[in-house]
């Protein structure tokens, strides 16, 4: 009898250990088999794509030439300056915003020189929800805007460009002095980066403009994306920090509305309070228009998602 008791022991002991290897490997599994977290990719890319719209528009609008039908430009005078003025922006169904289903305004103060079409400018986006509700998009601060020698025009915008929450009901009152004019297009001489792995650390974007010679048609734009870091602070499901870049990641609003047709995705998750990398993910964007991304490597907790199409929801 104690010897059948002992084996009935030793069995159930077994079991229980079985049972113990199996919850702690599945938990292992599930971690290890977690879908990408692309969210601050999201954030980073429709910010800049807002961004850009705004930049094509005061291009279009420092060269005198028409604008679209959705912008009414009132002008004001400035002494220091050979352009000043703000144009409303309206969105909706006919004139939508890229990357974005709202209707709303967004509000567009400029200052340029009209002998090189460079100027300055910032944008209060109202009703228009870029990011989630949550994080309180209102605009952004003053970013310079120029036309380049081949004739494409040029922005970009820092983290600290970047207006969450309350502060943005001054920003109409553009007026800049000539050094401070000057300091903001400086910013402009800074190297773009081509390798994501330092873009992340950087937190500035740049987004180059291909009007296509056709001014007041923005939907034939194309915009190309450079640049990476954090919008806002994303803690992904293990607790890591998320940060994102992008590389040559370039749409066309009537080409496709729903990804970016070239170009590289990229997203690193660090241990909060270290550089520890716990995984990181490549995407290539494709022309395919579907919505979707290619995995083209991933690493750490995001390893089973290499060489799958995972859904981007930019839209």
């Amino acid at each position: 009898m104690k010897t059948i008791c002992l084996k009935i022991t030793i069995f159930s002991l077994l079991i229980f250990y079985i049972a113990i290897v199996i919850l702690i490997s599945c938990k292992k599994v599930e971690e290890v088999n977690q879908d990408p977290e692309i969210e601050p990719l999201k954030q980073g890319f429709k910010v800049s794509a807002a961004v850009g719209y705004c930049a094509s528009l005061a291009n279009t609008l420092f060269r005198g030439e028409d604008l679209p039908d959705n912008v009414l430009f009132q002008s004001t005078g400035n002494d220091e300056y050979s352009g000043s003025g703000i144009m409303y922006v309206t969105i909706n169904n006919s004139y939508p915003l890229p990357f974005n289903s709202n209707i709303g305004q967004i509000i567009i103060a400029c200052l340029w020189d009209v002998s090189d079409y460079s100027g300055v400018i910032t944008a209060i986006f109202t009703d228009i929800d870029i990011l989630e509700e949550k994080y309180e998009f209102r605009g952004i601060h003053t970013i310079p805007v120029i036309e380049m020698e081949d004739g494409n025009i040029l922005t970009l915008f820092a983290e600290q460009d970047i207006i969450i929450g309350e502060g943005s009901d001054t920003l109409l009152n553009l007026n800049l002095t000539n050094p401070q004019f000057n300091l903001e297009m400086d910013r402009l001489d800074t190297e773009q980066l081509n390798d994501a792995f330092v873009a992340v650390n950087q937190n500035v974007w740049f987004i180059n403009i291909n009007q296509n010679n056709t001014m007041s048609d923005i939907y034939d734009d194309e915009f190309t994306i450079n640049g990476g870091g954090q919008i806002v602070e994303y803690t992904s499901v293990s607790s890591g920090i998320l940060y994102h870049a992008m590389i040559g990641a370039k749409f066309i609003h009537n080409t496709c509305e729903i990804n970016p047709i070239e170009g590289i995705g990229f997203i690193q998750n660090f241990k909060a309070g270290t550089k520890l990398d716990l995984g990181h993910i490549f995407l290539n964007f494709h022309d395919k228009c579907d919505g979707k991304a290619y995995v083209e490597l991933a690493t750490g907790k995001y390893l089973t998602s290499n060489h799958r199409n995972v859904n981007l929801n930019f839209y």
